[in-house]
């Protein structure tokens, strides 16, 4: 082998020429992954955007449901207590309808009811001393 003559078919590369053209590669690729960095960087930005914007209306939503609920709470605790005033007041009157003595007094008096031979006075309503 060492008896073959050099081969001159092989051209010798120019060094200078081939670093010059690698570094314009490597500067493209540089360039290139940037932009892509870039534009997934943008896409991830638009989407976070987005998810804070629904979760932003959601809970602005859900506070304004929740105010309205406790409105109606405090309304409807106020008919409660009205209402369980009026049970209060129609519990006595059932215990008074219950009391014959009761019922006596109101007979007497709204309807004018008397025993036998009992004679019931009507005065008249006291007036004001001015008049």
């Amino acid at each position: 082998m060492s008896g073959t003559p050099p081969n001159h078919k092989v051209t010798q590369l120019n060094r200078k020429k081939m670093s010059e053209k690698e570094q314009e590669r490597l500067a493209m690729r540089e360039q290139r992954r940037k932009r892509g960095l870039r534009r997934r960087l943008t896409v991830i930005g638009i989407v976070a955007s987005i998810v804070v914007i629904f979760a932003g209306v959601g809970l602005i939503s859900q506070y304004s449901m929740i105010q309205a609920n406790n409105n109606e709470k405090v309304e409807l605790q106020q008919q409660l207590e009205e209402l369980e005033a009026n049970e209060n007041r129609l519990e006595r009157e059932i215990m008074n309808y219950n009391d014959e003595d009761y019922i006596t007094e109101v007979a007497r008096k709204d309807y004018y009811m008397s025993k036998p031979g009992e004679t019931l006075f009507q005065l008249p309503e006291q007036e004001d001393e001015e008049d």
